[in-house]
Parts: structure tokens; sequence; C-alpha cells
């Protein structure tokens, strides 16, 4: 009775795979990865669309600048107004695996008469390969590269 149990579940046991725990968020594994410790750092992404810079910061407080050509120019990060718009939010963040959430808590813009946007949490799933953050967005991943 127990060899034919064995020879039953021996395929089974075999179609897992690899037994070993090379997964990188395993717990119990050796490599263990951590996400946390991995983010934290200056991100940037460079694109017509969304020209932006993410700070991540050890206690868990985030920062955002987002810049844009009023004029719908070249993006000049040093540039002033009215070249480059600024908002510049600041916040913090909490990672829960690879569900990042971050609250902003305040915002300013360096447009002396601009309106300021509504202070939304973002909440992504996100990836870190190599040098690169990849945000899970609703419409998209949206790609930063580490500086």
């Amino acid at each position: 009775m127990q060899t034919a149990l064995l020879i039953a579940l021996l395929p089974l046991v075999l179609a897992c795979g690899d037994v070993g725990r090379s997964n990188p968020y395993d717990p119990s594994g050796e490599n263990v990865i951590d996400l946390r410790a991995q983010l934290v750092g200056t991100w940037s992404r460079e694109a017509v669309e969304q020209n932006q810079i993410y700070i991540f910061k050890e206690d868990g407080r985030a920062e955002l600048r987002d810049y844009s050509a009023p004029d719908g120019g070249t993006v000049d990060r040093n540039g002033t107004f009215p070249q480059t718009l600024v908002y510049s939010f600041s916040g913090t963040y909490m990672l829960v695996g690879d569900l990042l959430r971050i609250t902003f808590t305040d915002v300013q813009i360096n447009d002396p008469g601009g309106t300021l946007p509504l202070l939304r949490d973002k909440v992504v799933n996100i990836r870190i390969a190599n040098n690169e953050l990849i945000m899970e967005e609703t419409d998209g991943d949206r790609t930063y590269v580490r500086l």
C-alpha cells in the first residue's frame, strides 16, 4: 500500500520542479532580496509625457519631482519657471511585498500663480531589476533608472 502511494505521488513531486529555495522573496532561502532596501535611493524617468524623479529614503519618507515644459519644448530640469514647471511632492511610503503605497502630504510649485494639484495616494505594484524600477500603472508600466 505504501509503495503504491509512493509510486503515485512521485510524479507529482517531480512535476513541482526545483525544490530548492531560490525565490528571492522566500524568507527561508539563502539569497533573500530585501525589496525595500533596493527601493531606497533616487530614481529617474525622462520621458516626454513624464519627466520625474522619485526619492525613497530609508526612514520611510518619499519625494517626487515632476518636471514639464509649459511651452511643449524640451524639459530642462535645471531650468526655472516659465521654461520649466516643477511640482515637488513630499510624503511617506510603505512597501508590503511588492505593493508600494506613497502618501503625499505636501506639494509645492515653482509657478508663483500656479494652482496646486490635489494630493492623492499612489498605490502600485513594483519590480526592481538591475538598476530599473518598474511601476505597474493602470495605463502601462513606467520604468525609472537609478541615479
